[in-house]
Parts: structure tokens; C-alpha cells; sequence
């Protein structure tokens, strides 16, 4: 009987850890949240024929991160992913937050961002690819969208 009584109660103790692990959200971010960002994106590549460098948005909202140029099907169709400060560091009177972010797409792609942002300007890189192969590579910069 002490037996059946002790397994029962080890079996409560892990679902209890199980669920509150489930449970704990992350906080949700006010250094980004609700700011968009009007950015220009250049490959870098060494190829002789490289795409035109072009504008992007980047959109922070509630720890997502989307966009609208890679959304399009043309340019990969990458969903909305989740974005994460990794990093604030002070520059004189301003705070610089490093980022990342992820974005997928139904092909097994990955888009990953790196950037920074000090007070109304960004600037990073981002990464497509796929199964760890690197397919293409952007650098990007630009400012924060006027209202």
C-alpha cells in the first residue's frame, strides 16, 4: 500500500513541475514593443550579379517580430517569429539593445536577425537557411518609422 501511495504522489509532484514549467511565460518586452522600423536590405554575396538592395519593414509587437518584403512569397514567405533583447549595453546617456529573432517559413527555412538599436536607429544582419546551409546574407540598417 506505501508502495502505490508513494508512486502516486511522485507522479503528482511531476505533473505539478510539468505544468508550471508550461505555465511561465516570458515577460513580455517593453524596449522594442510597438516600434517599427523602415530598414534597407543589402545581400552580401560574392557573386558579379547581386540583387538590388531593398526596403524592408520591421515590425515589433507583443515578442513577435514580422516583416513585409520576406513575408511575400517572392522573397520566401517567412511567418511572423519570435524576437528576444539578448542584450543592453550603455552608450553615454542612451542604451543600446542588442536583438535576435527567428522567422520561418513552410519550406524549412529560417530567417535569423541579429541587429541593434540606439534610440531610433538599427542596423544588423540577417541570415536565410536551411538545414544550417547558409543560402543568403543581408546586412541591414535604417530608422525608426515616423507616425
Amino acid at each position: 500500500m506505501s508502495m502505490i501511495v508513494r508512486k502516486l504522489s511522485v507522479v503528482v509532484v511531476l505533473l505539478v513541475l510539468v505544468q508550471s514549467a508550461f505555465a511561465q511565460k516570458r515577460p513580455k518586452d517593453k524596449l522594442l514593443d510597438r516600434k517599427v522600423f523602415v530598414i534597407t536590405m543589402e545581400e552580401v554575396s560574392d557573386k558579379k550579379k547581386k540583387e538590388e538592395p531593398f526596403e524592408e519593414e520591421l515590425s515589433f509587437r507583443t515578442n513577435k517580430m514580422s516583416t513585409v518584403q520576406m513575408r511575400s512569397a517572392d522573397r520566401g514567405g517567412f511567418q511572423m517569429g519570435e524576437y528576444a533583447i539578448s542584450k543592453v549595453e550603455k552608450l553615454m546617456e542612451d542604451a543600446v539593445y542588442h536583438f535576435q529573432a527567428i522567422n520561418r517559413n513552410q519550406k524549412g527555412m529560417s530567417l535569423k536577425w541579429e541587429g541593434k538599436v540606439l534610440v531610433d536607429q538599427i542596423e544588423g544582419k540577417a541570415t536565410v537557411s536551411k538545414k544550417g546551409k547558409i543560402k543568403e546574407e543581408y546586412t541591414f540598417s535604417g530608422a525608426l518609422k515616423e507616425k
